[in-house]
């Protein structure tokens, strides 16, 4: 009988939180950009006794994240897969942003879609950034969720201004709103061969990319959160793991904000002003 597989693209402190759960008695395959990264994840999961394959892929590469995707199916079927990776506004310029993070999905959706069979849930790790704000023109929104993937960064809107100082803010921003977008018109897609694909939108959280941003402006949405904690790995665990099993199987195309309630008491606090 063939193990069924999980595939991870991203394994900072998220993506491994998310293996540890999710891998039990299956075959874990890691993907980052980072070979340092995915040498660690590699011996800290399979020293915890984890079946760990990795494998250095670009997200921002079609072919890169296909061959993963292949090379993950043709060990059995891929029961999950779940994309972290991803830069923050700290951490890249906006043109690279983009790339990672809008295009960086988009590859992923489709690529997987290609290995994606009945019962297989594909999660998108997106951000409570892509539910702030008033919204987007709805002919931008059309473009992020639809257009072909080799087009995608030809909006003018998504042309930023390297010496923008709020650029990687903006890039980060859209990319996010693109993430959800992209996962809902890729839905019908994916149930065509009995799967589905959701997102997890998550808040503050307390993982090494996250305490940059606490630092940050994000610092001050702390404040905010009627919880009045960050958010730690769990939180998201908790929420992807439900989506990746069969207890989620009514729930496709949608997305889970997990922010210790930020994006609705800006909302209202707004409203109120």
């Amino acid at each position: 009988m063939s193990t069924k597989s999980i595939a991870i693209i991203g394994c900072g402190g998220m993506g491994l939180a998310i293996a540890r759960r999710l891998g039990v008695g299956r075959r874990l395959f890691v993907a980052d950009f980072s070979d340092e990264i995915l040498s660690a994840a590699q011996e800290t999961l399979t020293d915890e006794g984890y079946m760990v394959e990795i494998s250095q892929v670009d997200v921002s590469d079609y072919e890169s994240v296909r061959r993963f995707a292949h090379a993950a199916a043709s060990h059995g079927p891929i029961e999950a897969v779940i994309h972290t990776a991803g830069l923050s506004p700290s951490t890249g310029c906006a043109q690279k942003i983009l790339e990672v993070d809008l295009l960086g999905t988009a590859n992923a959706l489709d690529a997987f879609l290609e290995v994606a069979q009945s019962g297989t849930s594909m999660v998108c790790i997106a951000s409570m950034a892509g539910h702030m704000g008033s919204g987007l023109p709805s002919e931008l929104e059309r473009h992020l969720a639809t257009a072909p993937r080799d087009r995608l960064l030809e909006h003018d809107a998504l042309k930023i201004d390297a010496a923008d100082p709020h650029g990687p803010a903006r890039a980060y921003g859209l990319s996010k709103r693109g993430n959800l977008l992209r996962v809902q018109a890729s839905a019908k897609a994916w149930g065509r061969v009995g799967a589905r694909v959701n997102s997890v939108s998550p808040g503050v959280i307390s993982t090494s990319a996250g305490r940059q941003e606490i630092d940050g402006p994000a610092g001050k949405f702390i404040a905010l959160s009627p919880v009045a904690r960050v958010g730690t790995p769990q939180d998201i665990v908790n929420a992807v793991s439900f989506l990746a099993n069969a207890e989620s199987s009514f729930i496709t195309g949608n997305d889970i904000l997990v922010d210790g309630g930020v994006v609705s008491s800006v909302k209202w606090d707004t409203m109120k002003a």
